[in-house]
């Protein structure tokens, strides 16, 4: 028998206790700091095209090295 998988509503909570909201920042600022450019760009997708379309831009490298040089070298 095939099951289909269904998203179960999560409570919606009035207002978060300041000390959860603390640790969701430092868990924040933690990934922002241990995560490397690449990561960050990848998890900014907002859907699976959105992610199919940057995974093919780091595949294709770097905009710098493919842009004009700077006037000033």
């Amino acid at each position: 028998m095939q099951r289909t998988a269904t998203l179960t509503p999560q409570p919606a909570l009035a207002a978060a206790p300041r000390g959860a909201r603390w640790v969701s920042w430092l868990r924040r600022a933690w990934d922002d700091l241990t995560l490397d450019a690449e990561e960050r760009f990848l998890r900014e997708a907002r859907d699976p095209a959105d992610l199919e379309w940057r995974l093919r831009c780091l595949e294709r490298g770097r905009a710098e090295r493919f842009s004009p040089l700077h006037p000033c070298l």
